[in-house]
């Protein structure tokens, strides 16, 4: 057997060596030893064929290709890596020739391992199978069976991982360090595999162990690296997880393995998304990505894909996340690894959602469902039923979305899989609710938080207890409701909940706002019940805790940029802080909030008002507030009032003359819509200000809420009759605040700061393009195109517009008319920054806080789908015609 096998091998490498005639020469007599010279020639041809099948000469060449390939596999390239494994057969097909067969099976083992690393798994295994036959010695059996373990390991399924991870155990058993590291090492990827992450874990502090003792640093390395990714995921051991991840780099670094390095970046990178850090995750791709597909290593490649399309569905590119996934699908197809590419489907399913792309669902979730059957992962198979359960409930087939939700969970039930089963559980309730079977939802929603409380998510209970309060609040049953929200909004302001359990970043911002919005509308409900039990103030209170929470989480997961090395120094770095590692630890508390009469005390008698919106689903609220009198009024659902909002903004936009558009026409559109903006804005100011505001008021300080947030409110005309079209800015002083709270905190700030010495500081008319004539043309600048800071291009590809910023020349007019106006004999007291001067590092070194009034008349950006993006556009260029970052964002404000 093991000569057929050796032969066919070997007539492969004979055809790249044209010496290999023997077939030829076997037919040669004596006598023709003395033919002509011809015939000379051919009797040579049979010796030096003779020569080359003697088992010394074998040996020779043998070991001349190994060395060959091993020299080209250590510079590490794709083409060098596929040129090496074909040395490698080579050479073990020579050994097996010259009867050498434990070298012709570590030849094999070498083979496999480079198509291991090209995602190759089927040659792998094939080739760690010729291991096998080929050699008797139990270290490289142990080794080859191993092997094969981890190659299921990447593709499925996984009755073959854990029948070939038990072989190696028992076939390595008693022999060296290294042999028995390698079947620990398989058998932990086994248990993980199967969700069996501690017993994994025990598995790999033995091989590491073993490793370390047998002085295999890429050994250790690699089970660092499972340790590190155990750590960093499983919330209260990331300090430990960043320090393996730490030792991990440090040892592959020694040896010079970039491979090891990428692998070890990959997974720092999904670490990075769960942070909502996601700068630092594409940077960590961005180092591994390269190395990976230098290599051919297409697998890891696409799970850096799978990665990328993450960050760009949460950064707000969603149809380049939806082309990330797609292109990692492919790949993990084309490398047969079912488990990539089921990944791959659900991450393209997330960002077609995301587009409302609803009637690509269902046959996108059928081929995972396909995949998940072949793999043979009964938790893959349930997990495909509970997404094309909702793609059915997108699509409002709620029949079928519930049967659908049936089947997953029995898969997951069977399986013992709590932790999908559970969120599966809540969907279903969710669904069971949403056709109005609230007793159903509240049976299925009991059963999750019973599961849950064994799990010990705080995230998911939180989630459940919201779902059960809207059920008891559809049921009437508002005391019920009241107590499971209080364990939502308790969890929310006491524990640190991370983003990491929530579908993306946007999603765990607007589930906070709704569990709060629910808190506000039951205490809102019970108010009109029992008038008298002070729940009206209650809500009030609920309101700005609400605020506080979401400007704290707004500032702890802002966007701070920096160079990728610093941003992968800082995240190794933040293992020596628990308070940013441990998410066990209770959180910062916000700053204490003011009671609804605390406030009240703030309000200056007889000309301010304070009022305060209030968002929800199914009823918003408004609170008026006055030095001597409080009123709450209701008004209609967040929906409702966000079109209205959109369509004003419109209004607001001025229209663009369009190709082919005659004037009278573009004049037509102009009066059309300044109409629409009239009707938009009395339809505004009758609902949001209506008969509220006092006469004799002077001053309105408003805190929005949702989309109020980016309702420009002194462009409203005034509610009040007999004042026509006047607006409210030219009755008023309309301040917007970010929580009536910031009235008493920023008296206190004031109380404690050194008064202002100087009156104002303007900041008008900055650079923005290098084609602006104040550029000069002979400074060297790049004339090539211009790059943005990255958060100032997301934060204009969210608002939709061109990424060309025109310059705002009437500011400079602007600028010098406000410092006119403010006129002083002290030149000191009033600083114009025009030009290059209106810069960010001008405000950053500066601090402004020196000046009284503080007035940047510029171009800003509101962006509401990740709004810690959202700042000013100051100067783009400096003197020398150079780029610079000029763009303030909201995290550089509350630092300074």
């Amino acid at each position: 057997m093991r000569a057929a096998v050796y032969f066919a091998l070997l007539a492969q490498v004979f055809v790249l060596h044209p010496a290999s005639l023997c077939t030829q020469t076997a037919a040669l007599s004596i006598s023709d030893l003395h033919a002509d010279s011809h015939e000379d020639d051919g009797v040579g041809r049979a010796r030096s064929s003779e020569r080359e099948r003697r088992p010394d000469v074998l040996l020779r060449r043998a070991e001349a290709a190994f060395q060959r390939a091993a020299t080209r596999r250590d510079k590490q390239t794709a083409k060098d890596l596929m040129v090496a494994v074909g040395d490698f057969r080579a050479s073990a097909g020579l050994f097996g020739a010259a009867g050498s067969y434990e070298k012709a099976a570590d030849a094999h083992l070498q083979a496999g391992d480079i198509y291991f690393t090209l995602s190759q798994y089927e040659k792998a295994r094939g080739a760690y199978r010729e291991a096998l036959k080929a050699g008797q010695n139990p270290e490289k059996r142990c080794t080859a069976v191993s092997r094969i373990a981890r190659t299921y390991t990447a593709t499925g399924p996984f009755s073959l991982v854990d029948r070939y991870s038990k072989e190696a155990l028992d076939s390595c058993r008693g022999l060296s360090e290294l042999a028995q590291a390698e079947a620990l090492e398989a058998r932990g990827e086994a248990l993980d595999f199967a969700g069996e992450r501690s017993q994994s874990e025990d598995f790999f502090r033995q091989a590491r162990e073993l490793f370390a003792q047998a002085g295999d640093k890429n050994g250790e390395a690699r089970s660092l690296r499972v340790l590190s990714y155990t750590a960093l995921f499983s919330g209260d051991r990331q300090a430990q997880g960043l320090k393996s991840a730490e030792q991990a780099l440090r040892l592959w670094s020694s040896t010079g393995n970039t491979y090891g390095i990428a692998r070890m970046r990959s997974v720092l990178g999904t670490f990075a998304i769960t942070k909502g850090e996601f700068e630092t995750a594409q940077c960590n791709y961005n180092v591994a990505r390269p190395v990976f597909n230098g290599l051919g290593n297409r697998d890891e490649e696409a799970s850096v894909l799978n990665g990328l399309g993450y960050v760009n569905r949460e950064t707000g590119d969603w149809q380049k996340s939806l082309e990330y996934y797609q292109h990692a699908r492919a790949i993990f197809a084309s490398v047969h690894d079912m488990v990539g590419e089921i990944e791959a489907i659900r991450g393209m399913g997330k960002a077609l959602t995301m587009t409302r792309n609803y009637k690509l669902l269902l046959p996108l979730y059928q081929q995972e469902l396909r995949l998940a059957r072949q793999s043979g992962d009964p938790v893959a198979i349930a997990g495909s039923l509970a997404d094309m359960a909702a793609a059915y409930e997108a699509e409002t087939q709620y029949v079928q979305a519930e049967a659908f939700y049936g089947r997953s969970l029995e898969g997951y039930s069977a399986s013992h899989h709590l932790y999908d089963e559970v969120p599966a559980l809540m969907r279903l309730g969710r669904l069971q609710a949403k056709r109005g079977r609230y007793s159903q939802a509240i049976a299925s929603l009991e059963s999750a938080n019973a599961l849950e409380q064994r799990l010990g998510e705080i995230e998911e209970i939180a989630k459940i207890q919201y779902e059960l309060a809207r059920a008891y609040l559809r049921l009437n049953r508002l005391e019920e409701a009241k107590s499971a929200i209080e364990k939502t909004i308790d969890i929310v302001e006491k524990q640190r909940v991370t983003i990491s359990h929530f579908d993306s970043r946007a999603s765990y911002f607007a589930a906070v706002h709704a569990y709060y919005a629910l808190y506000i509308e039951i205490f809102m409900l019970l108010d009109q019940k029992e008038p008298r039990r002070g729940f009206a103030e209650k809500a009030f209170d609920a309101s700005e805790r609400s605020r506080a929470r979401s400007l704290l989480d707004l500032l702890t997961t802002s966007s701070q940029e920096a160079p990728c090395e610093e941003l992968l120094q800082r995240q190794l770095q933040a293992r020596s802080r628990p308070d940013v590692v441990s998410e066990a630890q209770a959180p910062e508390p916000p700053s204490p909030t003011l009671t609804l009469k605390e406030v009240q005390a703030e309000i200056e008698p007889g000309d301010t008002v304070l009022l305060e919106y209030a968002l929800g689903d199914e009823k918003s609220y408004l609170w008026v507030v006055e030095h001597g009198q409080i009123a709450v009024h209701e008004l209609p659902q967040s929906e409702r009032i966000r079109k209205l909002v959109e369509s004003f903004r419109e209004t607001l936009v001025p229209p663009q003359l369009r190709a082919g558009e005659s004037a009278s026409d573009y004049q037509a559109r102009v009066r059309g819509q300044e109409q629409s903006y009239k009707v938009y804005a009395r339809q505004l100011s009758r609902l949001l200000l209506g008969p509220i505001v006092p006469a004799g008021a002077k001053r309105i300080l408003i805190v929005p809420d949702g989309s109020l947030q980016y309702m420009p409110f002194a462009a409203l005309p005034v509610p009040l009759p007999g004042m026509g079209e006047q607006l409210l800015v030219n009755r008023y002083e309309v301040d917007i605040l970010p929580s009536a709270s910031v009235l008493g905190t920023l008296r206190k700030t004031a109380s404690k700061r050194a008064p202002p010495t100087a009156t104002a500081v303007i900041l008008a008319d900055p650079v923005f393009e290098l084609d602006d004539p104040r550029v000069s043309t002979n400074r060297g600048h790049d004339n090539g195109q211009q790059e943005r800071p990255p958060a100032l291009t997301r934060a204009i590809r969210d608002m939709r517009g061109s990424q060309y910023i025109p310059r705002l020349q009437a500011s400079r007019d602007e600028a010098k008319a406000i410092a006119n106006a403010l006129y002083s004999p002290d030149s000191q007291a009033v600083h114009v920054a025009l030009d290059f001067s209106a810069s960010r590092d001008f405000v950053l070194r500066d601090g402004l806080t020196r000046f009284r009034f503080v007035h940047f008349a510029t171009h800003g950006v509101a962006d509401s789908r990740q709004p810690e993006m959202s700042g000013l556009i100051l100067s783009l260029i400096d003197r020398k015609g150079r780029k610079q970052d000029g763009y303030l964002r909201l995290g550089d404000k509350f630092t300074n």
